[in-house]
């Protein structure tokens, strides 16, 4: 039964792919215009691939008043992608590793993203202001700040501040998420970290009849006259305040605090 829900969603979403894919490449040439109208089909995109998936994504919190900005989020995998853009029109800043990915970097090109290549300073003041750029048209900047993905359990790394060198001091609202997942009915992870291969884990998740995931939309926060790096650690220390709140619940609560509270001493 689970092979033949494998290939079912494979199929399901080997047809979507290119109707929206088609449909985003006419519409994302020209200006800014352009970028806000992919990222309205990039909601629609993420929206339907979770519905295929059938990951049931419950929202915590209300970010309507929230317009435009720095959405800002743990990160345990490319569900997180899925389930975000399910909820929000936005634009993505993937690392460029990405972009030489057969056949998915160049589809994910149409989606007009930010490519972030941490290895260049020479395209930092260019990313800095394309950052800029997009924020002041409005258009929601999905960022994953820890720069890695993790399994959840040691909590959430410690932010690197380049994300928010563009908000600090500027006045951009920022919107902390704490990203969720329920184990799987076979008491798995659905997290993909560390040194997982895609193609496995990938063939693992479509074969979950459903999934569960937990969205909590936190507080805005306005950035002021805060540096970058006292911006990045206030913001972490606010998400990972709430973030072991929500694990207070688990049997193993207090001590994935004290293994994540002895990894971030020897950091």
């Amino acid at each position: 039964m689970a092979f033949i829900r494998r290939l079912y969603k494979l199929l399901l979403i080997t047809l979507w792919l290119p109707v929206i894919g088609f449909f985003s490449f006419f519409i994302c040439l020209g200006g800014w215009g352009s970028i806000r109208r992919v990222s309205f089909c990039s909601r629609i995109w993420g929206h339907v691939i979770v519905k295929i998936l059938n990951i049931k994504v419950k929202v915590y919190g209300d970010f309507s008043s929230f317009k435009g900005g720095l959405i800002v989020s743990n990160h345990m995998g490319y569900l997180d992608v899925l389930v975000h853009a399910s909820l929000f029109p936005i634009r993505f800043a993937p690392n460029i590793g990405i972009r030489s990915w057969p056949f998915l970097g160049w589809y994910l090109s149409i989606s007009r993203p930010i490519w972030i290549d941490r290895a260049s300073r020479q395209k930092s003041r260019k990313l800095l202001q394309e950052f800029k750029d997009t924020m002041d048209h409005n258009i929601p900047l999905l960022v994953y700040p820890e720069g890695t993905s993790t399994s959840g359990d040691d909590g959430i790394l410690p932010f690197k501040s380049t994300s928010f060198e563009a908000v600090s001091g500027n006045g951009y609202p920022i919107l902390p998420l704490i990203t969720v997942y329920k184990k799987a009915p076979d008491g798995s992870n659905l997290s993909w970290h560390g040194k997982m291969t895609l193609v496995p884990h990938l063939w693992r998740i479509l074969g979950h009849k459903e999934m569960h995931a937990e969205v909590h939309v936190m507080d805005i926060i306005q950035s002021e006259h805060r540096g970058r790096k006292e911006l990045a650690k206030s913001v972490h220390h606010t998400m990972e305040e709430l973030y072991w709140k929500l694990y207070d619940n688990r049997d193993d609560a207090e001590d994935l605090k004290q293994k994540a509270a002895a990894k971030a001493a020897a950091i």
